[in-house]
């Protein structure tokens, strides 16, 4: 009898929180806790056969109702994980 293949999905931590990927949005925070950071990247550049994001929009969403708390527009992925770092511990404090 053949075993199934059982495929590993890696968690990637920034400043230990959760950051997942899925095609254009990226998830960073827990949905299960009380808030959590939705980004979609809407706007990519390539450099050297690699995508990275240029143009991301960021939302603060309440997991209990799953509304926007806050959003923004940032150029790069170090300006929105910045901010949005910093409202989702401002959140997940109060």
């Amino acid at each position: 009898m053949a075993k199934k293949k059982t495929e590993e999905q890696t968690v990637f931590l920034y400043k230990g929180i959760p950051l997942t990927r899925h095609g254009n949005v990226i998830i960073y925070g827990d949905v299960n806790d009380k808030y959590y950071l939705r980004m979609s990247v809407l706007k990519t550049k390539t450099v050297k056969d690699v995508e990275i994001p240029q143009y991301i929009y960021i939302e603060l969403i309440s997991s209990k109702d799953d509304k926007t708390v806050k959003k923004a527009e940032r150029e790069d992925m170090y300006e929105a994980l910045d901010i949005g770092g910093f409202w989702l511990a401002e959140a997940l404090e109060g």
